[in-house]
């Protein structure tokens, strides 16, 4: 269903008269021989295409016409009918429109009908306009028309333009057969600029002649579109139906996706194919949903558009065009954001950019702003930088361990900041203390951790330098205090990771351990302003250990529990670690891990991460057994990268399944 604003221009005016009220309207002759002319158009295109006039402007001699079209007529054949029936002369120009202003048109038009063209309300409601504005489903849009060489640019600059440019060469190819209609292809585009791919690629088919309309309806809802998908295809007759699931996650959000693509969503895409144009957009990745897609519309055929990540020199290329475009030069320090053999993708680059280009009209295009940069930068300072609070921020759950880390890095800044002003109560000691079980990830966390700071330079070094009982205290007298200074000293400007720090308590007050606890309290005050040190170990230990020295207790500024992962957790590790060993993990091992997880939490020496990890070894080995009882020479390259459940089933965890879940029946909490 395509629908126009028509604005056509009269060789002669209308005439006006004055009206009852002293106003002045269309002469009523005239004005009812016009109406008359619709009318009888309307009731032979009765529920296929019909037009109306909703304005007139006397001094233009221009009459404002809204059509819609459901059949196989072009606006050209309608305004020469009406205009034959409504014995108008003259010239005419259109656009087409949305269903919205469509019905915005019509409200208009119940207006004019009182003044002077008779309109007919109910033309409109069998195309189901007003039905489909009120329940709420208007995300439409009409594609803007560009040159071939906008899309070019705009495909280099987001990356698609590998896929999308040949597809662009297939489509300019006309039809072997004159008058059959359809379409050949539909489209799944992914990428971080997929919507403007989408909307490239429809204006693209239109000017081509393979879209009458440039008009795309978008679902990406499935809570508001799943009662009314019928309605949306019934409406897009002629145009696109855009499935938009860009904004979905795949790793968290796959309940949502899913959501969308259901039974109903597919039944109705193969039933409409030859009328509606379908296109999925999904992010980067998403290989999963891509599958699902095709595999759920097996009648069809799917060209995929899908943005290439860049890295090194081709990187740099597209910066360089950014350059161009915007008329200035690209220098060291926007080169040298991209780092060596590490992909980027379209968003990325953009992002770096922008950075790179706010920065250069402040001290280059417009050097009389220079001096305000270190006034914006100290704002910017205070939230985390780099690509380290990147990785935390990826890492699978550990969302209170994120937390903390945020507001340590927060108020080690803000602290840099009150000293920068000589404020008397700056104080930057951030000593922690790590509490978990094994596998938690805390010797990971406080890696980066280190690093975080570094890039946002509160540490000048950033190293991780770790050590445990054996490195701090010493054999003989007088040893100890020597040891822990050295240690101090090498790790200056970074953090000292001291692992299993309740190994230095040796029971006895006076020990070696209580000279190593009372050497590293002193080192601690010594070295706040540019060292952090961070105590790991099991929670009850810990607390045994940090209870020992008063003045040890006074200087740790933050406490970061560790919690076990939930069983969900261990599985999305689980796949990532398989991922990172050139593995995938089968569909089926969802329903073989899950237990294994939640019998293994409950156990006394449960490792957390590192018992995923030898889960996905051990499945490693069983899956080579397996594969070597099979033909070799048979098997697909998937299957030889593909852990399966059997491969995990016949693992011995060393865990006693039914003591365990002893342990666990009925509802009282587990301690």
């Amino acid at each position: 269903m395509i629908c126009y604003k028509v604005f056509f221009k009269l060789d002669k005016p209308i005439p006006m008269i004055k009206n009852e009220y002293g106003g002045r309207e269309c002469d009523g002759d005239v004005a009812e021989r016009i109406s008359l002319g619709f009318n009888a158009y309307n009731e032979k295109h009765f529920r296929k295409s019909c037009a109306f006039v909703y304005s007139y402007s006397c001094v233009r001699r221009r009459l404002g016409i809204a059509v819609v079209i459901d059949e196989d007529i072009s606006i050209a054949e309608l305004i020469r009918d009406v205009a034959d029936r409504a014995e108008l002369n003259g010239i005419y120009e259109y656009e087409e429109i949305t269903l919205n202003a469509m019905h915005c048109y019509g409200t208009q038009a119940s207006s004019l009908s009182r003044k002077s063209f008779d309109y007919d309300s109910r033309v409109l409601e069998e195309f189901a306009v007003e039905e489909y504005l009120h329940r709420g489903y208007s995300i439409e849009r009409i594609a803007k028309h560009r040159t071939r060489s906008e899309v070019e640019k705009r495909a280099a600059f987001g990356l698609y333009d590998r896929d999308f440019l040949p597809e662009l060469d297939r489509i300019k190819i006309p039809r072997a057969i004159e008058g059959a209609g359809g379409h050949p292809v539909h489209y799944i585009i992914k990428g971080s600029h997929a919507k403007k791919a989408c909307e490239d690629l429809i204006s693209s088919l239109y000017e081509n002649k393979r879209l009458r309309s440039k008009r795309f309806n978008i679902i990406n809802d499935h809570e508001e579109y799943d009662r009314s998908y019928g309605l949306c295809f019934r409406t897009s007759k002629g145009c696109t139906m855009v499935v938009d699931l860009t904004c979905y996650v795949q790793q968290h959000d796959d309940g949502a996706v899913y959501d969308i693509l259901n039974k109903r969503l597919y039944d109705l895409i193969k039933s409409n194919a030859r009328d509606v144009l379908t296109v999925f957009l999904l992010p980067n990745g998403c290989d999963k949903a891509t599958e699902q897609i095709k595999n759920s519309l097996p009648e069809l055929t799917f060209i995929e558009i899908s943005e290439h990540p860049v890295m090194n020199n081709d990187a740099k290329k597209v910066l360089r065009a950014y350059c161009r475009k915007d008329k200035v030069k690209a220098d060291k320090e926007l080169l040298s954001m991209v780092a060596k053999d590490t992909g980027y993708n379209a968003a990325n680059l953009r992002k770096m950019y922008d950075t790179w280009y706010a920065n250069t009209l402040k001290t280059k295009v417009y050097p009389q702003y220079a001096d305000f940069k270190k006034n914006l930068e100290s704002e910017k300072d205070k939230l985390p930088q780099g690509s380290a609070y990147e990785k935390l921020t990826e890492m699978i759950g550990l969302e209170k361990v994120k937390q903390v880390i945020e507001q340590a890095v927060t108020y080690s800044k803000m602290q840099k900041l009150l000293a920068n002003r000589e404020m008397p109560n700056a104080r930057r000691a951030m000593h922690m203390v790590f509490t978990g079980n094994p596998g938690t990830a805390k010797t990971t966390v406080a890696r980066l951790f280190a690093q975080i700071l570094k890039d946002n330079e509160v540490l000048s070094v950033g190293d991780l330098i770790e050590c445990g009982r054996s490195d701090l205290v010493g054999r003989f007298v007088g040893w100890t205090a020597v040891q822990v200074k050295e240690m101090f000293k090498k790790a200056k400007g970074s953090v000292l990771f001291i692992d299993e720090a309740y190994s230095l308590l040796d029971g006895r007050s006076g020990s070696f351990g209580d000279e190593a606890i009372n050497t590293i309290v002193q080192e601690m005050e010594n070295c706040r302003e540019d060292m952090v040190v961070i105590f790991a170990g099991y929670p009850k230990e810990m607390n045994e250990f940090v209870s020992r020295n008063p003045g040890l207790r006074s200087r740790i500024s933050f406490y970061v529990d560790f919690d076990n992962y939930s069983p969900d957790e261990l599985f999305d590790i689980t796949k990532l670690i398989a991922k990172n060993n050139g593995f995938k993990l089968a569909d089926d091992t969802c329903e073989t891990l899950l237990p294994i997880f939640e019998n293994a939490i409950g156990s006394g020496d449960f490792g957390n991460g590192r018992f995923a990890r030898n889960l996905v070894e051990q499945a490693q080995l069983a899956q080579s057994v397996r594969l070597s009882t099979l033909d070799f020479d048979s098997l697909l390259g998937d299957d030889l990268v593909t852990l399966c459940a059997q491969d995990f089933s016949q693992i011995n965890t060393g865990i006693r399944l039914e003591e365990n879940r002893k342990q666990r029946i009925g509802f009282s909490k587990v301690v």
